[in-house]
């Protein structure tokens, strides 16, 4: 489901929703009357004391034997302490929880519970406990600063602390107010002079905080406190800023640190207006190097926006000044531009090591078969078709030929199985995971993998696929770089739901397939910091809003962390989606990631080959988001079907929708 279109890397499934309750009433529905598996009975009494615990509500009875014999009861005390210092009532003693941290640093709910004792511990100012438990590793920035506090009231020696708390405060992010006792006493030292405030600014601005470093350069002689203002200016309104200091002198002073964070700022933003001002600041105020990285940032801007003056910018732009990127997008550039010539050439000029990568590769191909050297395409595009990815499916296309995967067969080791079952960790693991609670379940199971070996953590992989943790099974296997092992990485476990989605609603089941694996990994709880929650990831609004359109009842954000709802409202969004773009998959897949609105922006003038315009998606993001849908939806099949792909239908040539 589509976010707010900035480019930032994948990571959100891992999150969950599903409160203890639920947990708490699925493993009782499993313990009801004629069901006598006493392992399914103690986990149904183990999910209501640990909501019970979670809740703060009173036990009306002392634990059984039972239950204290249950692998995870060490956590439920944890939890009951966690709960009583939250809420105040009946607070544990110091002791008591010290006892704890000390017999089990390890469990998951020990991390919750050192954080919040320490922060108690902190307001009580009870500094040397909190220094004792205090872990840096795994703290919080509040309770860093509280850390530097309690070094402060208990130090004999101020000197070397204030030094090490110098080295802090110059690199520090942006802190909260436990950071204000510190840093004040910092200052009351004297030991932050003006040169350290300078760079603290310019951190502050390198961080993109231009209001931090302002209040800064009030304490930082005139000409240092100038180059810093006129870098926030460069941040603030680049525009600006860039044209005030095109009209200056030649040698007017500048920070070309501010000057290049403004400048691409602006070529982000709008290219052709970068394009038209750089002339305007002149070569021999910068200098060949410095000018040349102005340029590249007014190519890529162009490249980016699908403008074909990216080409004759590119073309100028001094090879000294081609970075990565630079080389990618005046590839990417050419191939929109349909100048496969020009694609062909900036290909031969890459390094070794990146023109070796599936992606460059093909592109050489396609190159080489757009100006006559079929033949030699050819060369490039076979072998590429006989190996896996989004690349060998598009080289398989290519040669007019249906495309089958190749999987690595999974070899189980019974040993290391019958090992991997009776390991406590595993066990754990497993055990969080059923009752719903994925934070202290992915804890858990870090901790277990972490001291195995590589074939051990495949083994444990396939574990962790046999209990539908498909979230572990593939996380664990692509630490391995194992992306071919499709028995472990690639389960239908909402067949049913799926084939009646796309009955009911009109579209393919590989699509909503597709898009499920690549959003949440099978995961219906999940949950993204943009709050977008369940198997296809919707966002509140927007399934409401797709709801209401197809006469649905409208969901609460509860609900779509229900297989049952998620699914056919993901689905049906889909359709609107490939109905909006007259019936044209890549578009919507485009939508369903970063917004129909950006698919929109992104569709070319005249209709464009769907290879070409996949490359071309400027979002990283998206980008790698559709090629990795299409790759989720062959394989789908494939494994279905038993029978090699014909991706043909998918690749259509994109194009402007019909009026």
């Amino acid at each position: 489901m589509y976010r707010h279109p900035i480019l930032r890397p994948l990571s959100m499934i891992a999150a969950t929703l599903a409160g203890l309750s639920l947990a708490a009433m699925s493993a009782l529905a499993h313990a009801q009357p004629g069901n006598t598996d006493p392992s399914t009975a103690l986990r149904a009494q183990f999910a209501q004391a640990l909501q019970n615990a979670e809740t703060g509500t009173a036990a009306t009875a002392p634990d059984s034997a039972a239950l204290r014999s249950h692998l995870l009861y060490p956590d439920l005390q944890g939890v009951r302490l966690l709960q009583a210092l939250k809420s105040g009532k009946n607070t544990p003693a110091d002791a008591q929880i010290s006892a704890y941290l000390d017999a089990h640093p390890d469990l998951p709910v020990s991390l919750d519970l050192r954080r919040s004792w320490l922060d108690a511990l902190a307001q009580r100012q009870q500094w040397r406990t909190f220094l004792r438990y205090f872990n840096d590793t795994t703290a919080t920035d509040a309770l860093r600063c509280h850390a530097w506090r309690a070094r402060i009231e208990t130090t004999e020696s101020a000197e070397p602390l204030a030094a090490a708390l110098l080295d802090f405060w110059r690199t520090a992010p942006r802190m909260p107010a436990a950071c204000v006792m510190p840093f004040d006493w910092l200052a009351a030292r004297g030991v932050i002079n003006a040169e350290a405030r300078a760079q603290r600014a310019r951190k502050a601005l390198t961080d993109g905080n231009p209001a931090l470093a302002r209040r800064l350069a009030r304490d930082v002689p005139a000409a240092q406190a100038a180059a810093l203002i006129r870098w926030a200016e460069m941040l603030e309104n680049p525009a600006e800023a860039l044209y005030a200091l095109a009209a200056a002198p030649t040698d007017a002073p500048y920070s070309w640190e501010g000057v290049q964070a403004g400048f691409a700022r602006l070529a982000r933003r709008s290219p052709r207006q970068a394009a038209e001002l750089l002339p305007r600041l002149g070569l021999s105020r910068f200098g060949e190097a410095r000018y040349g990285e102005l340029q590249r940032s007014v190519a890529l801007g162009l490249a980016w926006n699908r403008d074909t003056e990216a080409l004759q910018w590119f073309a100028s732009l001094p090879e000294a000044q081609t970075d990565t990127a630079a080389q990618e997008w005046r590839v990417r550039a050419a191939l929109w531009a349909e100048r496969y010539d020009l694609a062909a050439q900036w290909l031969a000029k890459m390094p070794a090591e990146m023109a070796g990568e599936q992606r460059w590769m093909y592109w050489r191909a396609r190159s080489l078969e757009r100006i006559g050297q079929a033949e030699q395409a050819k060369h490039i595009f076979k072998p590429l078709a006989a190996q896996n990815g989004y690349y060998s499916v598009l080289a398989a296309w290519r040669l007019d030929q249906p495309y089958q995967p190749t999987m690595r067969p999974f070899v189980a080791q019974q040993d290391t199985l019958n090992t991997l079952q009776h390991n406590d960790a595993i066990a754990r693991a497993k055990a969080w995971h059923e009752l719903e609670r994925a934070t202290w379940a992915n804890r858990e199971w870090r901790r277990a993998i972490n001291d195995l070996d590589d074939e051990a953590r495949v083994q444990a992989a396939w574990l962790a696929a046999q209990w539908g943790w498909t979230l572990q099974a593939v996380t664990t296997l692509v630490t391995l770089n194992i992306h071919d092992m499709f028995e472990i990485s690639y389960p239908d476990p909402f067949a049913p739901a799926v084939a009646r989605a796309a009955r009911d609603v009109g579209v393919p089941g590989e699509w909503i397939y597709g898009v499920m694996r690549q959003e949440s990994l099978f995961n219906p709880n999940a949950q993204s910091s943009a709050q977008a929650y369940g198997l296809l990831q919707l966002l509140l609004p927007t399934a409401r809003e797709v709801a209401k359109r197809n006469g649905r009842p409208l969901p609460q954000r509860a609900d779509l962390l229900r297989p049952e709802v998620n699914i056919p409202l993901g689905a049906a969004f889909l359709r609107e989606l490939r109905e909006r773009f007259d019936g044209q998959i890549l578009p919507a897949l485009a939508g369903y990631n970063a917004g129909p609105g950006a698919a929109k922006r992104w569709l070319p003038a005249q209709p464009l080959e769907p290879d070409v315009w996949i490359e071309n998606i400027p979002y990283n993001e998206t980008r790698g988001y559709v090629q990795r849908v299409l790759w989720h939806m062959i394989v789908h099949r494939w494994r279905n079907t038993g029978e090699p792909q014909d991706a043909g239908a998918w690749l259509q040539v994109v194009r402007v929708p019909k009026p």
